[in-house]
């Protein structure tokens, strides 16, 4: 692998971190009924945020450990 895709698999874990984060926010301030479309919508957001997020963690587990570090450094940032 190259350092620009480690620099990629850093970035993609944090921003999938950071929109399971809005969208965990989301769901709980819904102010709405759980059997309508909206939150329906934000539940299917929910599923694919939180794919993306795993996929991410997955290929976090794959750095080098230099890139490890970074990665680590940048989680501790979010």
């Amino acid at each position: 692998m190259s350092d620009q895709l480690y620099i990629q698999i850093i970035v993609n874990y944090v921003e999938s971190a950071k929109a399971l984060r809005q969208n965990t926010a989301d769901v709980t301030a819904f102010n709405g009924s759980v059997q309508g479309t909206d939150f329906e919508a934000l539940w299917q957001e929910r599923d694919m945020i939180f794919h993306r997020w795993q996929n991410a963690a997955s290929s976090l587990r794959e750095l080098p450990p230099k890139y490890m570090a970074q990665a680590v450094a940048e989680i501790e940032k979010i």
